[in-house]
């Protein structure tokens, strides 16, 4: 199933504007995705995190950029920062891709 969703999520990257992600890319920032910010921000970030971040699917992926480099510089604090200063800047980058092109 997994591996489906990813070939499937893979053959419509382009429509997405994916295009410039490579395959490793995007199934790596999903796996982060899934594993660490669905959770709290839905599987295809339509909630706000505990009734207090923006809905992450409604924003630009510079925005989100901005908003994790400030978590894991400590500049804003709450839940999730832990996994949020584990994270490169590669990976911020490609999970600002990918949760750019989530839609509710």
């Amino acid at each position: 199933m997994k591996k489906t969703f990813t070939l499937l999520l893979l053959s419509i990257a382009p429509l997405l504007g994916l295009a410039n992600q490579s395959a490793e890319i995007l199934e790596h920032s999903q796996k982060i995705f899934n594993r660490s910010c669905a959770m709290c921000h839905g599987k295809q970030g339509e909630r706000s995190a505990l009734n207090q971040s923006a809905i992450i699917n409604s924003l630009k992926a510079e925005e989100i950029i901005t908003a994790l480099e400030k978590r894991k510089a400590g500049e804003i604090v709450g839940a999730g920062n832990a996994a949020k200063s584990r994270l490169s800047e590669d990976e911020i980058k490609g999970l600002a891709d990918y949760i750019s092109h989530l839609k509710p």
